[in-house]
């Protein structure tokens, strides 16, 4: 192994600065070009029709603009929307209601002193409180004249303690559910009798179906009661923690990212993406709406809207300020009709807003393709990211997997690079998988290793980027015009091991400064670029991932507390 290579490697693994161009470099602009999509950091509440609230603001017009919570209110926890009314917990108040119309703020008059941050509930359709003991076993309903006050009646005299989980209301009948069983009141909350004590393998929770309907929900069998609350037979359940489940008015039941418009015999997928999904934290609907806060290993948190039969759309947008660069960990990648996929979102020129694309956390697109690998498996697109399917990374190591290429037969390329020290050895290793299956199996296409102590170099090594039109293998200082069989060494150098290949098969060798090279680096030097962003020179190395059109602009995704695509002045 030369020792120019050795010290490339070195570098790469280090992070040594080398010396700049003699000449002076040319000016490279990005500039803002998709429409931002604001990043939420919020805990989401609830959400009704196009209200949402999330724990320190809200949003009254379907996520589009939001604005902080009235101060007279504060940070809030827990809350219920009936129409304009929003009940919560207030500190100054305790139980309180803020009318959005009229932007009132008022303390439940009343409200029984052992009403606690969990133990209240809203009467759908009314907005009629009702809050509840669990372990002392009084129940209050509030009515037009006051509160109404009643209790379980007790199984035996010993028996004082019924731990009540939950309770609802439909308008006109009211049920809860304990370690007594499930009880009913038909006048309003002042008496109650038994509707069941044998329960079986049942969940604790109680939802209000849109026919008002009873159904509790969260174990192995779920229960059924009609609209007087008499039980009406059970029907196979779902696990689910209380609060899990929502009844929506549309007639479907959520749980997580599932949808069920059949009492749970069948559940749907809220957002379809085949084997590669997501995890929702905390779900609401109502009025044609589904607000949900999910969670991805590819972008973190993000506050989601979604109509049935339409995209799902993020809508965490409350920021107000310009768009401002700064950098970012996002990949971004490109499909072939021009699709943007950034942090779990897709974009079109000509898009008003970002769709949801759940994409795994290393990915990378060709064509109509995207596949990657999340976790310990590797996924395959074939709809530009819309829909995955999974299958076990046989042979293949995803946990550093850094770099792409897709042969002229088809076959995918997944490369991994890796360098460390110990003591006075330096040890670099580099593999490119392949596999001719879709993702199926792979094999080792190239392997190698080289150490160095002291002045003694052992092996040769080459971190692989891509493929170029031409078939060839391009590595950051070397090319292989036999699948990595043999290489020949170009005069690319990069002291932090990071390149980009244009369409065109140009290599870009990222520095300070971008190096713009023919042919994958085997041709010569065409261009320095200085990037600068929002009229500041911006180090290049802090782009760690650039996608290009056809005609070679690049564009990279950045900006606070935003996600936007920047596309450069000029091609590459």
């Amino acid at each position: 192994m030369s020792s120019r290579l050795v010290v490339l490697g070195l570098l790469a693994a280090c992070g040594a600065q080398s010396s700049s161009s003699s000449s002076e470099p040319e000016k490279l602009v990005f500039e803002p070009y998709s429409a931002p999509q604001f990043t939420s950091r919020d805990v989401f509440l609830a959400g009704s029709g196009d209200v949402v609230v999330m724990a320190n603001r809200i949003s009254r017009d379907g996520g589009m603009s939001w604005s902080p919570l009235d101060s007279r209110v504060g940070a809030l926890t827990r809350v219920a929307i009936t129409g304009p009314d929003v009940t919560t917990s207030v500190p100054a108040l305790g139980l309180a209601t803020w009318n959005l119309s009229t932007e009132a703020v008022t303390a439940v008059a009343g409200t029984p002193s052992f009403a606690a941050e969990r133990t209240w509930r809203v009467e759908a359709g009314t907005g009629k409180v009702f809050v509840f003991a669990p372990v002392a076993n009084a129940i209050a309903a509030q009515g037009a004249g006051g509160w109404t006050m009643g209790a379980l009646p007790q199984p035996t005299a010993t028996e004082l303690s019924p731990y009540i989980l939950d309770l609802e209301s439909n308008g006109s009948v009211a049920m809860t559910v304990s370690a007594w069983g499930v009880h009913r009141s038909l006048d309003g909350g002042a008496t109650w009798e038994l509707v069941t004590s044998a329960v079986p393998n049942a969940g604790r929770d109680l939802l209000v179906l849109a026919d008002h309907r009873f159904l509790l929900f969260g174990g192995t069998t779920s229960y059924v009661f009609d609209a007087t609350g008499a039980a009406a037979g059970t029907i196979p359940g779902a696990t689910a923690d209380l609060g899990d489940a929502s009844a929506c008015d549309d007639g479907a039941i959520v749980v997580h990212d599932k949808r069920s418009t059949d009492l749970g015999a069948t559940w749907q997928p809220l957002i379809a993406s085949g084997d590669l999904t997501m995890i929702v934290e905390r779900i609401g609907c109502g009025g044609g709406h589904y607000w949900m806060l999910a969670r991805s290993d590819a972008w973190g948190y993000r506050l989601v809207r979604l109509t049935p039969g339409q995209p799902a759309l993020a809508a965490g947008n409350w920021d107000e300020a310009a768009p401002a660069w700064s950098p970012s960990a996002a990949q971004i990648l490109r499909t072939s009709d021009g699709t943007f996929l950034v942090a779990g979102l897709a974009w079109r020129d000509g898009d008003p807003t970002w769709n949801l694309r759940e994409i795994p956390p290393r990915a990378w697109a060709v064509d109509d393709m995207v596949f990657g690998v999340a976790k310990a498996s590797f996924f395959a697109s074939h709809d530009r990211g819309a829909t995955w399917a999974a299958k076990p990374a046989t042979g293949l190591s995803v946990d550093q997997a850094e770099a792409f290429g897709r042969g002229a037969d088809g076959s995918l390329l997944v490369s991994t690079f890796g360098g460390s020290t110990v003591g006075d050895r330096d040890t670099w290793h580099a593999v490119v998988w392949r596999s001719t299956n879709d993702g199926a199996t792979w094999t080792t296409a190239y392997d190698a290793s080289a150490s160095r102590t002291g002045d003694q170099t052992d092996g040769e090594v080459h971190r692989f980027i891509g493929i170029a039109d031409d078939g060839a293998w391009i590595a950051t200082d070397a090319v292989s015009l036999d699948q990595g069989a043999t290489w020949e060494t170009t005069d690319v150098e990069i002291d932090r091991g990071l390149a980009f290949l244009t369409p065109a098969g140009r290599m870009v060798a990222v520095q300070d400064v971008w190096q713009v090279f023919e042919r994958g680096g085997r041709g010569d030097k065409v261009a320095t670029y200085q990037i600068e962003i929002d009229g500041a020179k911006v180090a290049g190395s802090s782009v760690r991932s650039v996608a290009f059109d056809d005609e070679g602009y690049a564009y990279i995704a950045g900006g606070s507390p935003y996600t936007q695509i920047w596309r450069s002045s000029s091609p590459l």
